[in-house]
């Protein structure tokens, strides 16, 4: 477990080990050029963190967490499942202007095989997946049919790849609209029916 880092060396160490990540790779990145990066040592980062594992998690692990909060959040303030997949495209894609290399990162760390995501992650995205579903069938807009793995599919895939391809394109329309997240709503609100 990491130990508590002075936040401005934090923000620091966040940072380089994000750039880092995202140009050179989870395997490519090491801690000697990340402490480098963030104008530390790397015993100091040592001395917070077990390995480059425990720093990745951990940062990982609180972008995910407030993620995981907006969308409980979320959930428990809309009506409608409609009303909050719109707040939660709209949030992620706001993310996905705002904060790219965060977003790159994030998508790199999902994909990589070295990266072990926590069994208490995928359990948390899986049990807001069967929330969504309980509501969605509730208010009818969700096929009682479908199982929590399609509401993953449908509810954050979806919009996750829609935020790669912008990310990935080559021209200058990166930024999302109001119009794109109705877009993804409409089309996904579809899907699950």
């Amino acid at each position: 477990m990491s130990r508590t880092v002075n936040q401005e060396l934090g923000a620091r160490l966040e940072n380089a080990t994000i750039s880092m990540i995202v140009n050179k790779g989870y395997a490519g990145a090491s801690v000697a050029e990340i402490a480098k990066k963030a104008g530390v040592s790397a015993g100091y980062l040592y001395s917070h963190y077990k390995n480059k594992e425990d720093l990745v998690r951990s940062i990982y692990g609180s972008r995910v967490e407030a993620f995981d909060n907006y969308i409980d959040t979320t959930l428990d303030e809309c009506r409608t499942v409609r009303e909050a997949l719109s707040r939660i495209t709209a949030y992620m894609f706001s993310m996905s202007d705002s904060e790219p290399d965060l977003v790159k990162f994030l998508f790199f760390l999902i994909n990589e095989h070295r990266f072990h995501i926590p069994v208490s992650r995928l359990k948390a995205t899986r049990d807001q997946c069967v929330a969504i579903l309980k509501k969605g069938v509730s208010t009818g807009e969700i096929s009682p049919s479908l199982t929590p793995e399609d509401v993953y599919i449908i509810f954050f895939s979806i919009p996750l790849q829609q935020m790669q391809i912008r990310m990935d394109a080559k021209s200058k329309v990166r930024k999302f609209s109001a119009a794109d997240v109705e877009r993804v709503t409409t089309f996904c609100m579809k899907a699950a029916l």
